[in-house]
């Protein structure tokens, strides 16, 4: 319980005390800490802060920290909520809350016939709001994440670092190396996008002030609130964003499949593609029709995508002939 704000430092805080107190007794000799928690607060999916100070949490205690946030508007699958949270409740009804003494009297008399037991404890520190990352603490953040192959958005890993490891001045960006031109002529065939590639690459001249729009209102509230909207998941260019988008709205590929052409991990193409696909309103009605299809089992192989774009090809000859 504290006595400040409700920060990121302070949800850290919370866990890195219930370790030191509790956690290293109970779980003796792990190496790994899986932690459950919503998806947005102190503890938000979103938050750099709250991943730094899980960072220097990992070191100072030598556990790899995977975090599981619930997806948005779900905080109630926590069974933190309905296991302790309804039972703390049943205490406090009717009990005047005069001092904090009484607070944590009260929560810490919770108990239950299965065996429950509560233990409550009061943090005096300051939390003070308003802290913003400088460009190297969020690439530095970004560098320690390792997110998962499924939503990685809301499920990662942080490790303990080697104090000794020669962290390099330029990481790679997870945006990657530019995208083959093998890949994006693969990728904009009729077949895929469902329009010639002249009217594709039409299209993405069309968008370009859209994005310029939405990067800049993207910057804007990042501005606002001292929190990138990014979180973590690096760069595209706005071509390969507007083909991400189609794709993803069309179904003609799988974003896995699409994203190991292109070089990149599916989380970083998942993400641009939802971010993107706003844009494809402003298109117009024509657009809106080539949308409309999507494929119930779109290829999954090299060799299917291959076999895909050849049938269309076939069939566009014969026709013509």
């Amino acid at each position: 319980m504290g006595t400040d704000r409700n920060t990121a430092a302070f949800a850290v805080e919370s866990l890195r005390r219930w370790w030191k107190i509790q956690g290293h007794l109970d779980y003796p000799g792990v190496d790994r800490l899986l932690v459950t928690a919503d998806s947005g607060g102190a503890n938000s999916a979103d938050s750099r802060l709250f991943k730094m100070g899980l960072a220097d949490f990992a070191d100072e205690c030598g556990l790899s920290i995977t975090i599981m946030h619930f997806p948005p508007g779900t905080s109630k699958w926590n069974k933190v909520e309905h296991r302790l949270f309804s039972r703390i409740t049943h205490s406090l009804r009717g009990q005047p809350l005069t001092s904090y003494e009484v607070l944590l009297e009260t929560i810490s008399a919770t108990r239950t016939s299965t065996g429950l037991t509560v233990h409550a404890a009061l943090d005096e520190n300051a939390y003070p709001t308003g802290h913003v990352l400088t460009r190297a603490e969020r690439k530095n953040v970004d560098r320690r994440v390792k997110r998962d192959e499924f939503h990685g958005e809301w499920n990662y890993t942080i490790a303990p670092q080697d104090p000794d490891q020669q962290v390099p001045e330029d990481p790679l960006d997870e945006s990657g190396p530019p995208v083959p031109a093998k890949a994006t002529f693969l990728l904009t065939h009729p077949a895929l996008t469902g329009m010639p590639r002249e009217q594709f690459e039409q299209l993405v001249l069309q968008l370009e002030p859209c994005q310029q729009i939405l990067t800049e209102a993207e910057r804007q509230r990042e501005g606002r609130d001292g929190r990138g909207r990014n979180p973590g998941f690096g760069t595209l260019d706005h071509r390969h964003r507007v083909l991400a988008a189609v794709l993803r709205s069309r179904n003609t590929v799988t974003l896995t499949l699409a994203a190991e052409l292109m070089g990149r991990t599916r989380n970083v193409l998942s993400y641009h593609a939802g971010k993107s696909k706003p844009m494809l309103a402003f298109a117009g009605p024509e657009l809106a029709r080539v949308l409309v299809f999507r494929r119930t089992h779109p290829p999954r192989t090299l060799e299917a995508l291959k076999r895909l774009t050849e049938h269309h090809d076939s069939e566009i000859n014969s026709g013509s002939s």
